[in-house]
């Protein structure tokens, strides 16, 4: 039968598969933009290291590039500003905050 397929095909109703996001959770990543902030913050401000040094050393620590890095800190530029005007965490506030880094 020619066209059977097509001439039925409207009548079937097919069921609507609910796709899941798969990938990376937004969580996830706000967490570790949280603690990449975080450690730029101790890289500038208490270690007094240049900026392409900080940039490099939080590539390596994160296994991130360091485009990547420069765009998260400046998608987060709000937050940052408030660590490093506000809140100006000392050492032992990091280490509780994150005692799992070498601070």
């Amino acid at each position: 039968m020619r066209g059977q397929q097509s001439l039925f095909d409207n009548y079937i109703e097919k069921p609507v598969k609910k796709t899941t996001r798969k990938g990376r959770s937004s969580d996830m990543i706000a967490l570790r933009d949280e603690c990449l902030l975080h450690r730029y913050y101790y890289h500038i401000k208490l270690q007094g290291k240049r900026y392409d040094i900080a940039i490099q050393e939080l590539s390596t620590e994160f296994w991130i590039k360091n485009s990547n890095i420069i765009y998260r800190l400046q998608c987060n530029s709000e937050r940052l500003e408030q660590i490093m005007k506000l809140e100006q965490p000392d050492l032992k506030q990091l280490k509780l905050l994150y005692p799992w880094w070498a601070w």
